[in-house]
């Protein structure tokens, strides 16, 4: 990992020891001007020919500009070569649109690193890296609650963040949320280049970038704990072996299926399981690591 961003994790360590209620807010965290991202990596990100809609969004007045009509592809030995036309993109943010550009920690070896270090401080985490850059008077998003905690360090330009009391996790109906629907304002933010910012899930949120433009990083550290989907499929194949008798009340049944979620045996199976997934996500994320891990032509260069 670049020295450059240990003041930020230095700053992540701190919110996970004491997690904050809402929010965590730091000033001139990193020395700036930050030399490890810019405006310009993002343009040279976006001018990758391997570079597909899958890993870019551009919003333009509230709205996603399409781009899966731009791929093409060239055929070269009977294989698909597929290419974006970049031509709508560039448009459209010459005329202001708002850009994200996922999969940040795939496309930089250096930011997977440090990624790699916030997952470790996480009980099962494989987290997200996305930047997002927008110009006056255009957002990327509306107000909206993540579901999972989120790290943001500032690299360009300026953004205001107004921060309400927090509300319950949930994952529907979080995006798009009105004034009335994000309660009550807790706190306004200003970030400028270097300051760092740790918004807690289920915290609802809306920016608006107050410059000429604002560049900023956000590492979504993305909960992998079994899910509900996971603990109800695995407790309906237990109680499948183990059903309440026949004809008793629904109350019976539901009390059965409770008993079974208690069980010192089934609740050993999700510590197991837990466990599991991030062994897994620690093993994924040394792969992803591969993604730029070519160095077998050094003896030629």
């Amino acid at each position: 990992m670049i020295s450059e961003l240990q003041p930020l994790l230095g700053f992540y360590e701190m919110q996970r020891r004491t997690p904050p209620a809402i929010y965590a807010y730091a000033a001139k965290t990193m020395p700036t001007p930050i030399q490890f991202f810019s405006v310009e990596k993002v343009q040279a990100m976006l001018n990758n020919p391997l570079l597909t809609h899958d890993w870019v969004s551009l919003i333009q007045r509230g709205a996603i500009v399409p781009l899966d009509g731009q791929m093409l592809w060239k055929t070269v030995l009977r294989k698909r070569l597929l290419f974006m036309d970049k031509a709508a993109m560039n448009a459209a943010i010459a005329e202001g649109a708002a850009v994200l550009v996922e999969g940040l920690d795939i496309l930089d070896p250096d930011i997977n690193q440090f990624v790699a270090r916030l997952d470790e401080l996480m009980p099962c985490a494989l987290s997200n890296a996305v930047a997002f850059f927008s110009q006056h008077g255009n957002e990327a998003y509306k107000g909206h609650r993540d579901t999972d905690d989120v790290l943001v360090v500032q690299i360009s330009g300026q953004k205001k963040w107004e921060i309400f009391e927090p509300q319950q996790r949930r994952y529907l109906e979080s995006n798009d949320l009105s004034r009335a629907e994000m309660g009550t304002l807790a706190a306004t933010v200003t970030m400028n280049p270097g300051d760092a910012l740790y918004v807690r899930a289920g915290v609802p949120h809306i920016c608006q970038t107050s410059g000429a433009h604002s560049l900023h990083l956000s590492f979504d550290l993305c909960d992998r704990t079994p899910n509900i989907e996971q603990i109800s499929n695995e407790a309906n194949q237990r109680y499948n072996k183990s059903a309440a008798n026949p004809y008793q009340p629904a109350a019976t049944v539901t009390a059965r299926y409770v008993d079974l979620l208690q069980s010192a045996a089934f609740q050993s199976a999700l510590s197991v399981a837990t466990t599991t997934t991030r062994q897994e996500a620690t093993r994924f994320r040394s792969r992803i690591a591969n993604a730029s891990g070519i160095n077998a032509l050094k003896k030629y260069i």
